[in-house]
């Protein structure tokens, strides 16, 4: 099995007519444009999210109004605070191709800009998203495992899991991801599991996103029922 079989078979055990398993509420009162959200579940209103914000920022034409809504996906949906002024600018401003080059610096960033740039072709990758992945290696005991960059979260439960992954991946010699080409890669087998299954890269994505508690914990029960001592993870 590889990845690719690895994530199709999660995708079946996981994916349905609701998907209520994704659980990102949005704080509707902090949108800084008028859109009006479907009624339903989170992960209908989260698809939509995407989708209206970028219609609205592809046929903006004021910089700084584009800036407002990259902003807004980055800082208020997403959490992430830290970036400056001048980030914001490139996300808004430069290429995908300028951002993805970038590699892993500011990826749970500029993927998070990306996404408002083109939703169909682009999605976020950040540390639930890379430890899910990694998990999912363990798990579904994939034989020639691939590294995924840890990042920094602060989820407890991610945060453990990527520092108990990193010693794995060195005791046992796993690859790692090329630096240049993993984010392109990473999109590949999103479109390639999401056309198996005729669902978008989006939901391949969420679904990482929201599993990736349960992945590590699975993975914690695996490798200490492996090692019978019972606290190895």
């Amino acid at each position: 099995m590889d990845l690719f079989e690895s994530l199709n078979s999660f995708c079946l055990a996981h994916l349905n007519e609701t998907n209520d398993w994704y659980t990102w509420k949005i704080d509707e009162s902090k949108i800084p444009i008028d859109i009006k959200l479907p009624k339903g579940n989170q992960y209908l209103k989260n698809i939509s999210l995407k989708e209206e914000l970028h219609k609205a920022w592809e046929f903006e034409s004021d910089i700084k109004k584009k800036k407002e809504i990259i902003k807004y996906y980055i800082k208020d949906w997403g959490g992430i605070a830290s970036n400056s002024e001048y980030s914001m600018n490139d996300y808004t401003t430069h290429s995908p191709d300028f951002l993805i080059a970038k590699g892993k610096k500011g990826i749970a960033s500029w993927s998070k800009a990306l996404v408002i740039h083109n939703p169909e072709k682009y999605a976020i990758f950040d540390a639930r998203v890379s430890i899910s992945l990694n998990c999912l290696q363990i798990v579904y005991d994939i034989k020639d495992k691939i590294l995924f960059p840890n990042l920094g979260s602060r989820n407890k439960t991610v945060s453990e899991g990527q520092k108990k992954i990193s010693q794995i991946s060195k005791q046992d010699n796993w690859q790692k991801v090329n630096k240049s080409t993993f984010y392109i890669d990473y999109l590949q087998l999103l479109r390639n599991v999401g056309n198996s299954r005729k669902n978008s890269i989006a939901t391949v994505e969420m679904l990482l996103f929201a599993k990736a508690e349960m992945l590590v914990n699975e993975t914690r029960i695996l490798l200490n029922r492996h090692t019978g001592s019972g606290n190895f993870f």
